[in-house]
This record gives structure tokens, C-alpha cells and sequence, in this order.
């Protein structure tokens, strides 16, 4: 091969190991399976069910509440009996759920499929990440991190794209084959890492049950520059990421003119920007302060939302105003390609071995704040008529997290937000 070839693979692609690639391609697959079910699992409980559309969304909501609940307990779990353990035992547990979609003729077993998909999500998030983390090299924590959420992201939408082919109509067949589909995918994973968990390993930290005293959450809590990532990253999650599947659509389907179709368009952009300049991004975060990048992308962010409305500002409509609003969710994949290797990553690096499942769990838990408050504010805002403003006040509010991201440098430890200069 070409040495100058080989050089640039290199550059471009991060030496995150074999191993390391293997997982999130598995992850991949998996996310596909749930991306064939998720968005359209309120369509399957109203129209195949039918259950009533207030009572499928409290049945999907009950999922996030359930997987809340779940998740602080995740931690000590880690901690205790290693990432892999936590991860396995959630996929098997998150399957079973899916699987009992299947059979939810009724809003009971629709509500107990829901608790137990809950209890699963809790456990899962947190055991992939802390042992994802765990598997990939120290240095290279921030681009795993980001591929993780790409390749996660791209899956999904790819399954709902699938399912919008496939599930049409009233029968439930195609619905029920897609959920059973989906729980043995969520199997067979969990079959294929205990298949090569000797391969990866599954060391739990130092185990804290045999640290001096009881240790839960308050040594964890007291850390300060895990606080400030904390506020950033849940102000990023409630005014810039949870926003997507909240008020951009409402927006674009109600006040801002725009059709169902501009939104798939969008969203289409959305992930080939998303998957393209992922690389790109890893490149540009390394050696820099994890803290300034994730300002750049809340500019990013900022950005979006300043495209979406400007057809309202500018007075625009037809082609143009469709076209910047597609236009506004592929600045946004900017702003989401260049924020996913730094947050998760600054959090592992500010991790106590010992710690580390807690720490990913806390930041698992605010992590759900977006999704709760998010639609809140959004359907306050346009229901009242003040979709332009509110257009406006999510720029802002995403420009003054850029500036508090670049204060929060002054509590954050040097090998946390620059682990290369700290090194070097």
C-alpha cells in the first residue's frame, strides 16, 4: 500500500482498536432493530391496537419515566459487577419488553411492556458507555464516544425508514413481525457478547463496596467540574438537541408553513451531514480543549435555529422558505457532529475508576431532562403564538451556553477538557 495512503486512512480514521470497532458495529445493528420500532410504536398501539392516542403516549412516556427511575441504580451496578454484566442484563430485559409489544391487545400489557422496555433502556445506556469507555483507549475516549452516536443515530433512522415501507395500513402482521424482530436482535446481541466477553473483558472498577464507609452519590455530586458539564450538557439537551423531535416540527408543520415532506427532508439532511462530517469533527476536537469545541458546536446550534426562522424574518415562502428549513437541521448535524466527542468523554476523564459507572449514570439521568422539558416549552410557546420569538430565544439561549462553556474551563481539571496537551 501507498505510504502516503495509509498515512491519511490514519489521520482520518481514529486507532480506536479492532475490538473497539466490532462493538459499535454490533451497537450499529442493534440500533437499526430499533429504529424499526420506536417510531412507529404509538402508530401500532392507536391504529393496530386501538388505543387511544392520549393513553399510546402515556404508554411510550412511561418508558423515559421508567427508565429514570432505573438508572441511578445502574451505577452502583457497574460499579459493583462490571459494564459488561449491566449492559447484557439490559438487553435481555429491554427485549423481553419489545417483545411484549407484541402481545399488548390492551392498555395493561401495553403498560407492563413499557416498565420493562424502561428497566432495560435504564440499564443499557449507561453499561455500553461506561464499558465502551472502558474498552477504548484512554486517549481516544472522545472519538469512540462520537462514532458511537453517529453510527447510533444513522442506524435508527435507517430502521424508521424501513418500517415507513413496511408498516402500512391496519394489520397488525407487519407490525408484530418487526417488534419480534427487533426483541431478537436485542437477544442475539446480548447472546454475542457473552460470546466474546472473554475477548473484551468485563473488569469492574476497584469494587466500592470495598472502600472505607458506604459510598453512594455524594462524592460523585460534590465534584465541581462535573456539575458544570452537567448544567452545560442539559441546557444543550432541553434548547438545542430535544428540540429536533419537539419544536422543529411543530414549527415547520404549523406556524413556519412547511409540510411533513420538508420535515423528512430535513431529517434525511440531518443524518448524511451528520455521517459525513463526523470524522471531520473527531479530527478537529483532538489536542483542543473539549470544553471550546463544545462551544463551537452550541454556535452551531445557534446557527440552526437562526436559519429556521429566518423565512418568518425575511418574509419568505415557496422554495426558499422550504428550502432553509431542510438547510437549518444540516447546520444542526454540524453542531451534533462537533458537541459528541467532548461532554460524554470530559466525563470519563473526570471519572475515579472506581467512580465510573456512577458517573456515566448521573449523566445518563440529565440526559432526560431534553426529552421531558423540551416538548413542554415548545408546545407553551407555539400554542401561544410565539414561534418566531421562540425561534429567536433558542439562538440566544444557545450563544450564552457557548460563553458558559468556555467559563466552565476555569473548574475543569486540564486532563479532563485537554487530556493531549495535559500529556504532552
Amino acid at each position: 500500500m501507498n505510504p502516503t495512503a495509509e498515512s491519511t486512512r490514519s489521520t482520518w480514521l481514529p486507532a480506536i482498536g479492532r475490538r473497539t470497532w466490532l462493538l459499535l458495529g454490533i451497537n450499529m445493528l442493534s440500533c437499526l432493530g430499533s429504529g424499526l420500532t420506536m417510531p412507529f410504536l404509538i402508530v401500532y398501539l392507536h391504529t393496530v391496537r386501538g388505543i387511544g392516542l392520549p393513553q399510546a403516549g402515556l404508554v411510550l412516556a412511561a418508558i423515559g419515566v421508567v427508565g429514570l427511575a432505573t438508572t441511578p441504580l445502574t451505577g452502583p451496578l457497574i460499579d459493583r459487577f462490571g459494564p459488561l454484566a449491566v449492559f447484557v442484563a439490559g438487553l435481555v430485559v429491554g427485549g423481553l419488553g419489545i417483545g411484549l409489544f407484541a402481545l399488548a391487545t390492551a392498555l395493561p400489557m401495553a403498560y407492563a411492556a413499557s416498565a420493562v422496555h424502561g428497566v432495560g433502556s435504564g440499564l443499557m445506556w449507561s453499561g455500553f458507555v461506561t464499558f465502551l469507555v472502558q474498552l477504548a483507549p484512554a486517549g481516544e475516549r472522545g472519538s469512540v464516544l462520537a462514532l458511537r452516536y453517529t453510527s447510533a443515530n444513522v442506524a435508527f433512522g435507517l430502521g424508521a425508514l424501513i418500517t415507513g415501507f413496511v408498516t402500512v395500513g391496519q394489520e397488525a402482521g407487519p407490525y408484530v413481525a418487526i417488534l419480534l424482530a427487533d426483541a431478537a436482535s436485542y437477544l442475539l446481541f446480548a447472546l454475542t457478547m457473552l460470546f466474546l466477553a472473554g475477548r473484551l473483558g468485563n473488569e469492574p472498577a476497584t469494587p466500592v463496596a470495598e472502600a472505607k464507609g458506604r459510598v453512594g452519590y455524594g462524592p460523585v455530586l460534590r465534584d465541581r467540574a462535573l456539575l458544570g458539564a452537567l448544567l452545560l450538557n442539559s441546557l444543550l439537551m432541553v434548547f438545542a438537541i430535544s428540540q429536533t423531535n419537539s419544536g422543529f416540527s411543530a414549527w415547520v408543520t404549523g406556524p413556519g408553513e412547511g409540510s411533513g415532506r420538508v420535515v423528512g427532508l430535513a431529517f434525511a439532511l440531518n443524518i448524511a451531514v451528520l455521517l459525513l462530517a463526523q470524522l471531520p469533527a473527531i479530527r478537529f476536537a483532538r489536542g483542543r480543549s473539549r470544553l471550546q469545541v463544545a462551544a463551537v458546536a452550541a454556535l452551531f446550534f445557534a446557527g440552526s435555529w437562526l436559519v429556521l426562522a429566518s423565512p418568518a424574518l425575511l418574509d419568505l415562502d415557496g422554495p426558499a422558505r422550504d428550502a432553509l428549513m431542510v438547510a437549518s437541521l444540516g447546520v444542526f448535524a454540524l453542531g451534533e457532529a462537533t458537541l459528541s466527542p467532548t461532554l460524554p468523554a470530559l466525563i470519563n476523564d473526570l471519572a475515579p475508576e472506581r467512580l465510573r459507572g456512577r458517573y456515566n449514570a448521573i449523566f445518563t439521568l440529565f440526559n432526560q431532562i431534553g426529552p421531558v422539558l423540551a416538548p413542554s416549552l415548545a408546545g407553551f410557546a407555539l400554542g401561544a403564538g410565539l414561534g418566531v420569538g421562540y425561534l429567536i430565544g433558542l439562538t440566544a439561549v444557545c450563544v450564552v451556553v457557548g460563553g458558559i462553556s468556555v467559563l466552565l474551563r476555569r473548574v475543569t481539571p486540564a486532563h479532563a477538557d485537554s487530556p493531549a496537551a495535559s500529556r504532552g
